[in-house]
């Protein structure tokens, strides 16, 4: 964390934090938030019904979440307010970067990904004190949490069965083993996860057995090789980089994860020891 905490919630970007004590004994205090604690304006687009009442009905969409900071810093001196007012000047000031915004409060530390957009605002009061405005927007508008989820299993594969001859009482072996993971969504709004398929693997597939959707992809990976299959901006990249989206098969879903536990199940078209399937994902709010 940047800086002492001075009460929570504490605002963390670009190397500044809202609500700390600093390196330089300057107090940044947010008085005022707009943005992080509501949700994120909706979007309809209803079409008006020709010579009646009411409007044709159409999903609703969330925009971008616009976050703004109000407070005053408190410096213990006119350098160092002078220094701070410089300091605050350079937050965001990069506008081809995303930059994460992570919230610490009493129950979570969340974090969106923020740009500036709209000036910062400083206004002089007393001798070592100035207030402050800092707005930013995050294209997406969900809150995901600050730390990264990771669940990793095999291919399944077959043991045990019966063993001739016969003696009773009869034992049919352990079953199967592998193949399945749990992730879960410890947030209140649908998250999209990244996964992550290493070979060697032959026609993998990735099926949410709660919801019946597969993603699946017609394709061989050798040793070494994976793919990232990032379900949010819905690309397929052979070690990360060189695209083969057009490995996906018909009838593929990029299924989200909902809140709770969503039970997943990773085959392909042949039992390979050293496969994995890993997912990544972070918890969501709105």
């Amino acid at each position: 964390m940047t800086g002492h905490p001075l009460q929570q919630p504490v605002f963390e970007v670009d190397g500044w934090a809202g609500n700390t004590v600093d390196e330089a004994g300057v107090e940044w205090w947010v008085t005022a938030e707009q943005g992080w604690a509501s949700t994120p304006p909706v979007r309809l687009a209803l079409t008006d019904r020709p010579e009646r009442h009411g409007a044709f009905d159409a999903p609703s969409y969330r925009g971008p979440r616009v976050i703004t900071l109000e407070g005053t810093a408190v410096a213990p001196g006119r350098a160092a307010k002078e220094a701070a007012k410089d300091r605050l000047a350079a937050v965001l000031a990069d506008g081809t970067a995303l930059l994460p915004l992570v919230v610490t409060e009493p129950h979570a530390s969340r974090r969106v990904l923020v740009r500036l957009s709209s000036e910062t605002k400083i206004t002089d009061r007393k001798a070592g004190a100035f207030e402050f405005s800092l707005a930013m927007t995050a294209p997406d508008p969900l809150r995901y949490s600050a730390r990264l989820n990771t669940r990793t299993c095999t291919l399944p594969s077959s043991s045990g069965g019966l063993v001739f001859p016969l003696e009773f009482p009869l034992d049919f072996g352990p079953g199967s083993s592998g193949g399945r993971l749990v992730p879960e969504n410890a947030g209140t709004a649908p998250t999209c996860p990244v996964w992550r398929i290493s070979g060697p693997c032959v026609d993998p597939v990735i099926t949410n057995t709660a919801g019946g959707a597969d993603l699946s992809f017609g394709l061989t990976l050798q040793e070494g090789d994976y793919l990232v299959v990032d379900t949010d901006a819905r690309t397929v990249l052979l070690q990360g980089t060189a695209s083969r989206r057009s490995t996906l098969l018909p009838g593929s879903d990029w299924f989200p994860l909902p809140p709770g536990p969503t039970p997943v199940l990773f085959r392909a078209r042949a039992y390979e020891p050293a496969a994995r399937l890993t997912a990544e994902w972070r918890d969501a709010w709105l």
